[in-house]
Parts: C-alpha cells; sequence; structure tokens
C-alpha cells in the first residue's frame, strides 16, 4: 500500500503548496492583509475562470454532501481530490495568476476574494478525511471565526451556478490540452511560441473567441486565427479534435527542420541496415529451410514493416530536405 501512501503525502504535499500560494497573494510585506473585495462573491465583477471555479467548487458542495449522506465516503474523497488537485491547482491558480500580478487593483482584489471563498469551502469538504493539515491552513487565513471543526458546513446555491461561462472555460481548457499535446507530440521546445487557427461554426467560435486570452496564456500561442471553412486552414499542419472544434498549428512553427534532418537520417540509416539484416537472412536458404516457419514468418513480417516505415522516412525526408534548401 505504499503507493496509496506516497499519493497522499503529494496530495498534501500539493495542498499546502496551493495553500501557500495564496496566502502569498494575500499577505503585504508586512504580514497584513490585503484588501479583498468587500461584498458576497457572486455579486462582483467576476471573470469566467472565477465563475468557473465558484461553479465547480458550488457542485463539489452539493455532490459530497450527497456522498457523506450516504455513506459513501471513497467517492466523496475522490471528488474532494479531484477539485483541489486537478480543478483548482493545476487550472485556477494558473489561470488567474497573471491577474494577481497585474496593475487592475480592483480586479486584485477580487481574485483575492474568490481564492479565499472557494479555498475556505474545499478545506470544510476536506475536513472530515484530512483534519490536521485542513486546521493548520485555516488557521493563517483571514475572516475565520473559530476553528475549522466547529465551523459550518457549505451548502449548494443556486446564485453560485454559471453554466455558460463554465462551458466556455471548458472548451478553453480542451484547447489547452490539445495544443500542448500537439507540442509535445511534435517535441516542440516548451518556450517556443507558436500561432493557432481554430476552425468552428459560428456559436463555438464565439465561445472559444471569448476564452482567447487564456489559450494564448496557457498554451505558448502568440496568436489565433478563426476561420470558418477547412479550405482557410494551412496545408501542413498537425492538428486536434475537440467536440466540435478543430484546432491546428503549422509544421513550420513546431518542427526545427535542421534538427529534423539530422534525426530522419539517422533513422534512415538504421532502417536500411535493418532490412539489409534481414533481407541477408532470408536470402540464406539454410536458415529459411530449417528455421520453424513461424520464426521464417516473423522475420518476413518485420521485414515488411521495416520497408514500409523506410519508405515513410524517405518520403519525409525529401519533404524536410526541401523545407531546408
Amino acid at each position: 500500500k505504499m503507493d496509496r501512501l506516497e499519493s497522499s503525502r503529494n496530495f498534501a504535499n500539493k495542498l499546502w503548496n496551493a495553500s501557500r500560494f495564496v496566502l502569498m497573494n494575500l499577505l503585504d510585506e508586512e504580514g497584513n492583509f490585503l484588501p479583498m473585495a468587500d461584498a458576497a462573491v457572486e455579486t462582483l465583477a467576476l471573470k469566467d475562470e472565477d465563475k468557473w471555479i465558484l461553479s465547480r467548487v458550488n457542485e463539489a458542495v452539493r455532490a459530497v454532501t450527497q456522498n457523506m449522506d450516504n455513506f459513501d465516503l471513497a467517492l466523496g474523497a475522490q471528488k474532494i481530490y479531484d477539485l483541489i488537485w486537478n480543478e483548482f491547482c493545476d487550472w485556477y491558480v494558473e489561470l488567474v495568476k497573471s491577474r494577481l500580478y497585474g496593475q487592475d487593483e480592483a480586479d486584485r482584489e477580487v481574485v483575492r476574494r474568490v481564492l479565499v471563498t472557494v479555498l475556505k469551502d474545499m478545506l470544510r469538504l476536506l475536513h472530515p478525511f484530512m483534519p490536521f493539515i485542513t486546521e493548520e491552513i485555516w488557521s493563517h487565513l483571514p475572516e475565520r471565526e473559530g476553528y475549522l471543526i466547529t465551523d459550518r458546513w457549505p451548502v449548494y446555491s443556486e446564485a453560485r451556478a454559471f453554466p455558460e461561462e463554465a462551458a466556455r472555460m471548458e472548451l478553453a481548457m480542451d484547447l489547452i490540452r490539445a495544443i500542448r499535446n500537439i507540442r509535445a507530440e511534435a517535441e516542440a521546445p516548451a518556450g517556443k511560441k507558436l500561432h493557432a487557427v481554430i476552425l468552428a461554426e459560428p456559436a463555438d467560435r464565439e465561445k472559444a473567441e471569448q476564452v482567447e486570452r487564456h489559450i494564448r496564456e496557457l498554451a505558448g500561442v502568440l496568436g489565433i486565427r478563426f476561420v470558418g471553412e477547412k479550405k482557410d486552414v494551412p496545408e501542413e499542419v498537425m492538428s486536434a479534435v475537440v467536440g466540435r472544434v478543430e484546432v491546428y498549428i503549422p509544421l513550420d512553427e513546431l518542427v526545427d527542420y535542421q534538427v529534423e534532418l539530422q534525426r530522419l537520417g539517422k533513422e534512415k540509416e538504421r532502417l536500411e541496415g535493418e532490412v539489409a539484416r534481414i533481407g541477408k537472412t532470408l536470402a540464406n536458404e539454410a536458415f529459411v529451410s530449417k528455421a520453424p516457419a513461424k520464426v521464417v514468418d516473423g522475420e518476413r513480417a518485420k521485414l515488411a514493416a521495416a520497408e514500409e516505415t523506410l519508405e515513410k522516412v524517405r518520403a519525409r525526408l525529401a519533404a524536410v530536405e526541401a523545407k531546408v534548401k
């Protein structure tokens, strides 16, 4: 069960570090709490990412409360784990960093209020499962009354349900993942700035345009061109499909052609050697006549696969050479 212990330790570290990040942005250099928007959080000038995390916490409150009432403790714990790790730490914290470091003080006060609000509710939900670390984090937060163990259990609120904004943010996150996957598949450097083309119907295009800022910031995209027809998409691209939306990255931006030329040259040499080796083996009549049919068939299959791959590598090599010239 060591893997479970390690997983729990990693989660505790993740929660602790995320809470430290929140506190660092709540305190000034003298250790005093910075001002926060002083109103009910759902009435503030919220951006889509704020409404998304509030709605996700709100849904978690409803789900975990039901799980606890039904004594489905494992389901409740998993829901809180996913909320804190995947949604709060991996997404919301990253989404609001630029706002926290920006110059709009009114907006910074809104972000601080949202951070404190959702962190408190997450600690309330997690407290029955991890009482000590949640109580310790709680003791450092502003506007608290007493201990966490005596505080109220959070309650679902219709005022914190924002389905349209949440849907837009889910689309943004799916597109960011898609672009990151394209970058990884092409082995493009993490810091390399790209341009993207997004093909979508008008309704989906409008959603994507409203969250363009997030896609640019978190996917390392300099610019996005929105198109409505396939004919407007560049020819040499890598692509991904996200629901009814398609995203394309020009191959010229993903690939360092000099590096790719060297890589393909080495791969061509390796495959040519493999084809020659297997061909020599199969040309040996003694091997073919004495070896079991299964072994001979296996070698023939290897040869066919190597020859097919070699043909593709040669074609790709020719295309890259044309790019370099």
